[in-house]
């Protein structure tokens, strides 16, 4: 019953117990049955204790029951990615006197976790999910699935960092979720994204596509968009698709972004663009299309870092700047990488320093000792299978056959020589 609800709740805030709350009215006990729903009573006992509390119970009710509505709508403006509404619901909610002491609690902070993860507050995002990890028994049937996709996409973030130890995670978690239970198939998108990392790609485009009819349905333009960019690179994977459709098909996405204001992923797509155009050996296209995608880039970022090297790495492979030019890029990579930790970055920016050096030997040397069994530790699959090659040719050549068994192994028998 909601008035239990909201009797406890006010009695609670007022600082009453059970027997102080019901003297001269009714006993403790009964007091205690009303507040958890458990037995019938009177109008009249919520109206004397309405009074003691100096509430109006009639309008806590209607506040009470417009929260699951409020929660609703919230959700939805933080999945259309309307920011400022989302925001704006945020503090409304935050004002409701008891939003963390009803049977909402969990889905609130559910969706307050969602809202952190879309302005990128990773820490306080997992602040929540611990919490609510710890009652997951109460759940209820859809709140369970949306603490799984809410942790899911926590995941998701932190794969998108290369140092990510286990980029599986996200899957395991989103692959608990029931869509019948759960109904929002906007998850799908985020069960594209989480089978892309594990380069299954198949799996990938299968759910990119189902994601991009719902966000079309709902008219979501700025997720059709991202769903979009994801099955792009999934049929990307084949070095006979037709480049310059290819290239039209991300334009087209490009100007999307403009037209809907979306600048931020503007970045993504340049990038995105670039990789394409690499691993067709357009070097020079590439290289364009990576520095767009760097000058949207926070310097203070791992993404910067990312975008750095694949435009330093076009350079190189296409001989596009001079070797003092390439080095001071170089340097700076390694700077950055150490002003932000990321021992990832600090390994490639090195390798590229022994590559443009020629230190062949202390090129593969370290891609042996150091930087290889880290690709393997974080299962970076692209950069698995894009060095594991390089190394895979390196020991045919130098007739270490069995070093290239054993890389053939580490890689679940993948042919590398075809990557």
């Amino acid at each position: 019953m909601l008035e239990g609800e909201i009797i406890k709740f006010y009695r609670e805030k007022s600082g009453l117990t059970q027997a102080m709350l019901g003297e001269g009215i009714c006993t403790p006990t009964h007091v205690s049955k009303i507040e958890r729903g458990k037995t019938a009573y009177s109008p009249e006992i919520i109206s004397l204790f309405s009074a003691v509390l100096n509430i109006d119970i009639q309008k806590e009710i209607e506040y009470f029951r417009d929260l699951d509505k409020r929660l609703q709508e919230w959700h939805k403006a933080i999945i259309m990615y309307r920011i400022a509404r989302a925001g704006e619901i945020k503090n409304e909610l935050e004002s409701s006197p008891f939003i963390q002491s009803s049977k909402y609690a969990a889905h609130y902070l559910l969706l307050k976790a969602r809202y952190h993860l879309l302005h990128q507050d990773l820490e306080e995002a997992s602040r929540i999910i611990k919490q609510i990890s710890n009652k997951f028994h109460s759940l209820s049937r859809y709140e369970r699935n949306l603490f799984y996709h809410v942790q899911g996409m926590y995941y998701i973030n932190q794969a998108i960092k290369p140092d990510c130890a286990d980029q599986q995670k996200a899957l395991q978690v989103l692959k608990n979720i029931d869509i019948n239970e759960y109904g929002n198939e906007e998850y799908f998108y985020h069960l594209a994204i989480a089978y892309h990392y594990i380069d299954s790609k198949i799996m990938a485009y299968m759910f990119a596509e189902k994601s991009l009819q719902h966000f079309k349905n709902t008219n979501n333009y700025t997720m059709a968009i991202k769903a979009e960019s994801i099955i792009l690179l999934q049929i990307s994977s084949d070095i006979l698709t037709d480049m310059d459709k290819l290239a039209e098909r991300y334009h087209h996405l490009i100007w999307d972004c403009e037209r809907i204001g979306f600048h931020d992923y503007k970045g993504l797509l340049y990038n995105n663009l670039g990789f394409e155009y690499f691993n067709r050996e357009q070097y020079a296209m590439a290289k364009d299309c990576y520095k767009q995608a760097l000058h949207l880039a926070d310097r203070k970022t791992v993404i910067y870092l990312q975008r750095l090297y694949s435009y330093l790495n076009s350079c190189i492979e296409g001989k596009l700047s001079s070797k003092t030019a390439l080095l001071k890029k170089a340097c700076e990579g390694i700077q950055v990488s150490k002003e932000l930790k990321s021992t990832l970055y600090l390994s490639l920016f090195k390798l590229s320093k022994y590559q443009l050096y020629h230190q062949r030997e202390k090129y593969f040397k370290y891609l042996e000792e150091k930087a290889f069994p880290e690709f393997i530790k974080i299962k970076h699959m692209i950069l698995m299978r894009r060095y594991g090659k390089k190394l895979y040719e390196y020991y045919i050549e130098t007739g270490d056959h069995e070093k290239a068994i054993h890389l053939n192994r580490q890689l679940d028998g993948k042919e590398l020589i075809n990557v």
